[in-house]
């Protein structure tokens, strides 16, 4: 079960989940907050995972959360799937992958700058 939340600091709304094995319909009281994510003209960061999106799919074709496209994703570890459906500045936060994970699983880690923990990339035209 994943757990989303959504407030409002400095101008900015924030959006976390962790809601990327989710299935089935949207619950309550989650669809409020989808509808506001939707409707919202604040800037929204989604952490890994958009509210709503299929971790495979992207977002829904129709219905609660299709029109949900944040400004902002910041994928943990590697880029998921759904990030060729993703419009807005994508950046990852994956520094601690070891080369051998990354073979592994077939991703390239990006190059960090000096001590940063994310870095900005490209929305999943590319292999990453």
């Amino acid at each position: 079960m994943g757990i989303n939340q959504l407030s409002t600091i400095q101008n900015e709304a924030k959006m976390s989940s962790t809601s990327f094995r989710f299935s089935g319909e949207v619950r309550e009281p989650f669809p409020a907050v989808i509808r506001a994510l939707e409707d919202t003209k604040l800037p929204v960061t989604s952490v890994d995972a958009p509210s709503s999106w299929n971790i495979e799919t992207g977002p829904p074709e129709s219905g609660l959360g299709s029109k949900f496209n944040p400004d902002f994703l910041i994928s943990l570890t590697a880029p998921k799937p759904l990030v060729k459906y993703f419009k807005g500045r994508h950046f990852i936060g994956g520094r601690f992958v070891s080369p051998a994970i990354a073979k592994k699983y077939d991703f390239e880690v990006p190059e960090y700058q000096g001590i940063d923990q994310i870095v900005e990339v490209g929305t999943g035209r590319e292999k990453l």
